[in-house]
């Protein structure tokens, strides 16, 4: 576990920026529904898809935090859905002031993380921490197509 705080703490400004705006957004995601349906038994019958998006949000936490490759287009497919979500349910269910103002934050601190994350310096942190594995060659004797005996 050290590893990852020491592998966090060299990790370039954007990267930092882009973990800790996700973090934002990824706290505000079940407030924001979970502020939709406050009024009356809705809550009752969503306080599972809540806790539901909670753990998910979690997740993609530790995930970012670990800095593998496949974690970070995980994490922006998971921001992709997050946005498209929560804009759907801005769009169907009448809002508060209080249910607004979550979901511009989520989909803003969302957007703007997921830009910085995609930058070029995070990029190539990513690609630092986790070259890609050269193929053998192709030409060497363990790949050649070999006949059996007759």
């Amino acid at each position: 576990m050290n590893d990852y705080f020491s592998r966090f703490k060299n990790a370039p400004a954007s990267f930092k920026k882009s973990f800790f705006m996700l973090v934002g957004a990824w706290c505000c995601h079940p407030l924001f529904t979970y502020s939709l349906f406050r009024e009356g038994a809705m809550v009752e019958g969503t306080s599972n898809n809540i806790m539901k998006m909670a753990v998910v949000s979690l997740c993609l936490c530790v995930l970012l935090f670990s800095i593998k490759k496949w974690a970070r287009a995980l994490v922006i497919v998971g921001n992709t859905f997050i946005v498209v979500y929560d804009l759907f349910w801005l769009l169907i269910v009448p809002t508060n002031k209080l249910s607004t103002a979550l979901c511009v934050m989520v989909v803003l601190f969302t957007l703007v993380g997921t830009l910085w994350l995609l930058s070029k310096d995070a990029r190539e942190y990513y690609n630092q921490l986790n070259p890609k594995s050269e193929p053998a060659d192709p030409s060497g004797p363990s790949n050649r197509l070999q006949r059996p005996p007759k």
